[in-house]
């Protein structure tokens, strides 16, 4: 239409500094109305940066940003931003875990006095009860008045999606959205996004899953090292392309690099009729040189049975046993003192944020360095610096904070704090929600190399169906709280894994032909 705008936001010449990291530099993007642009990139590649510019979260040092009339925003906070019709999705969903699904969803209306009173939070329920319905999340979120303290990492996700609609945003930045999500939710979160291009949002979508970037994005904005590097439609910018441009170089088949996997060892883990307030009768093993993952939609209890093995989660009944002795785990302390290392899926809580890189990968064996002294403090940065050359981080110091790594650094300090202890055993819980390709890779063949080349047992979940075919050795599938499936890698376990995670059954012969014979992205 003659007159409309070309954009409802408009970023000029930003650049941004954190101390001496120049996480943005001279950066101009535009995000039009009616259409969903996906920003690509590494890890650190700029993209946080750029939404926490455009929400208000950070000002940038230089630069400006502009609304869809031509006038130049001033954003101090997220909640001028929300103001001037800017929201965000945040990967991490960032809720008041005593407070419930509805005053989540209106947070900003608690700070008013009558929101404090009963009627008025019956009020809210009942108003998010009908936001829900409208969303078509109400299956999901069937009691908005319930607490938010124990929902699953999917259910926070859809809170935080909820809360962002809430505010009727112009423009909506999705980061991560569906990294916890099944295939039913995501495309539930998908016909949202339709809905709103329809509706003439700005819709901007930050994800590593780009086989779902290019089913749903009409522009693709590339960022590399914090600079705007290429922007195209998805066919001006093909996949393989993409790739090329935000690593820099062609990435080289993770698979190339890796032998095939010997027979496995001696049995490391061994759990016989195991059960527990959401799982009951698992009989598992894992042995010394193995990859197991383990599938299944998000509450079938795959995440319940792992938190039971290393002491999070109570056990009702049956046995745990580690290199053939019978033991009981009450704390992930004893876990690991009994040779298990576990990583959770809540990377936002489960690195300490007020600490440095060499905290944060030393925290689990920091006894050994002695607890005062000068030389034990060098000891223990030897150490780190040691373990972090060894696994890739990428951190300007050893002593930087940790919050200063991008998401897939991060993840690298805590696979490598969880192999500081040297365990027989590895559990890691989405081991890549939130990474990139390349990080990605990089951890698929650290992972290979620790079981195939090592001896390591690794046991990891996730909900990713092109990750368990890639990775395991062999496939462990949850339903309703106890396996129904075991089987080794092949021709037959992509169906099998597809119908488990709730994907498109079409799509287990792509995934499938993705992988090589040697388990690794083609």
């Amino acid at each position: 239409m003659s007159g409309a705008p070309t954009a409802a936001l408009r970023v000029e010449r930003v650049s941004k500094r954190f101390a001496a990291v120049r996480a943005l530099t001279d950066v101009s993007v535009e995000f039009a109305p009616g259409a969903v642009t996906a920003v690509l990139g590494e890890n650190g590649a700029g993209k946080s940066t750029l939404i926490r510019v455009c929400s208000g979260e950070h000002l940038p040092d230089e630069g400006r940003l502009l609304d869809g009339a031509g006038e130049r925003l001033e954003l101090r906070t997220p909640i001028e931003a929300n103001r001037h019709g800017i929201a965000v999705v945040h990967q991490e969903p960032q809720l008041v875990g005593e407070a419930s699904i509805a005053e989540n969803v209106f947070l900003s209306r608690l700070g008013e006095a009558r929101a404090t009173s009963g009627h008025h939070r019956r009020a809210l329920v009942a108003e998010a009860r009908e936001l829900l319905a409208e969303l078509g999340l109400a299956d999901e979120l069937p009691d908005p008045a319930r607490s938010c303290r124990d929902l699953s990492a999917a259910a926070r996700q859809l809170v935080e999606i909820a809360r962002a609609l809430a505010t009727r945003p112009r423009v909506l930045f999705l980061d991560e959205p569906n990294s916890s999500l099944t295939r039913r939710e995501t495309d539930r979160l998908f016909a949202i996004v339709h809905r709103l291009r329809a509706e003439g949002v700005a819709v901007v979508l930050v994800s590593h899953r780009l086989g779902e970037v290019y089913e749903i994005s009409d522009r693709i904005v590339i960022l590399r090292d914090g600079q705007h590097v290429a922007t195209g439609s998805p066919q001006e910018i093909p996949t393989e392309r993409a790739i090329e441009l935000m690593a820099g170089r062609r990435l080289e088949a993770a698979s190339s690099l890796d032998a095939a996997p010997a027979e496995p060892g001696r049995v490391v883990l061994e759990l016989k009729g195991l059960s527990g307030e959401r799982f009951r009768d698992v009989d598992l093993t894992v042995r010394a040189g193995e990859i197991v993952g383990m599938a299944g939609l998000v509450g079938a209890g795959r995440t319940e049975i792992a938190q039971a093995v290393v002491g999070i989660d109570g056990v009702t009944g049956g046995t745990i046993e580690v290199l053939g002795k019978r033991v009981r785990i009450a704390s992930p302390q004893a876990a690991l003192r009994a040779g298990i290392s576990f990583i959770s899926e809540e990377r936002r809580t489960s690195v300490f944020h007020g600490q440095d890189v060499a905290f944060n990968l030393t925290s689990s064996v920091v006894g050994r360095f002695g607890r005062f002294g000068l030389f034990g403090r060098r000891r223990l940065l030897r150490f780190a610096r040691e373990r972090a050359q060894e696994h890739g981080v990428k951190t300007a110091s050893i002593d930087a904070p940790i919050t200063s790594l991008s998401g897939g650094n991060q993840q690298k300090v805590l696979i490598a704090r969880a192999l500081a202890s040297d365990p027989a055993l590895i559990v890691l819980d989405e081991p890549t929600r939130g990474v990139d390709v390349g990080t990605k890779a990089e951890i698929y063949r650290m992972l290979r190399k620790l079981a195939h080349d090592r001896g390591l047992a690794v046991w990891f979940i996730s909900s990713e169906m092109d990750e368990i075919l890639s990775l395991a050795d062999r496939i462990v599938v949850v339903h309703d709280g106890t396996i129904v499936d075991d089987m080794p890698r092949g021709p037959g376990a992509a169906t099998v894994v597809a119908s488990a995670l709730g994907e498109r059954v079409e799509d287990a012969g792509a995934a499938l032909l993705s992988t090589d014979s040697s388990g690794g992205p083609s």
